[in-house]
């Protein structure tokens, strides 16, 4: 949701919108829970699901021209596993005590398509959410540690990410992480009311 479909260097480019090296699944113990992040498996598409509506309402509420998240979900997860295959991408879940808490895609090897780009690819965490009642626990800074890790060891340089302007706590702990920003781009309403 808020990420336009199709290209991610388009999507990277408008400023929108994790394993071990050999992908294995992770386990550890916070305070007595069980997680685990790890490759997306075919039976996981149902709360795949959940999480793409999840994620497409939060920026909807950003965005109140985006499309609900029941609307695109399917359609959106094939895409999404149709550009991993595309970018040498992975989507990974986060599990916590068996449940599926959240996710990220990462594609690996997105090429730079314009000539006022540098040669070459970068990598980019496409998609990142974890579920309302999992946050606050350091779950996503464990999915952006993941997906850097399998970034760098397919071969990656560059690891980008998109967010929201108006999505603060994102931007924030993106900015913590160490992503800076890189290009912006800006958006005025040519119909009058304000909105973009």
């Amino acid at each position: 949701g808020g990420r336009e479909a199709g290209n991610p260097a388009a999507r990277e480019r408008l400023g929108i919108g994790m394993t071990s090296p050999n992908t294995a699944a992770l386990a550890a113990t916070r305070a007595g829970t069980e997680v685990a992040i790890r490759p997306y498996r075919d039976d996981d598409s149902a709360s795949l699901l959940d999480c793409i509506v999840e994620l497409q309402d939060a920026e909807r509420a950003l965005d109140d021209r985006l499309r609900p998240g029941r609307v695109i979900a399917s359609d959106y997860l094939v895409a999404m596993l149709e550009e991993c295959r595309q970018y040498a991408g992975q989507v990974f879940v986060l599990e916590v005590e068996g449940a599926v808490a959240g996710f990220t895609t990462v594609y690996t090897h997105v090429p730079f398509d314009r000539l006022d780009e540098p040669p070459g690819d970068y990598a980019i965490v496409a998609e990142l959410l974890v579920r309302r009642e999992y946050r606050r626990r350091g779950y996503a800074r464990a999915l952006l540690a993941h997906g850097e890790r399998y970034a760098a060891a397919q071969g990656a340089a560059e690891l980008r990410i998109g967010v929201l302007s108006d999505n603060t706590a994102a931007r924030t702990l993106y900015l913590d992480y160490g992503f800076r920003p890189y290009i912006e781009t800006l958006s005025k309403s040519l119909r009058g009311n304000g909105k973009t």
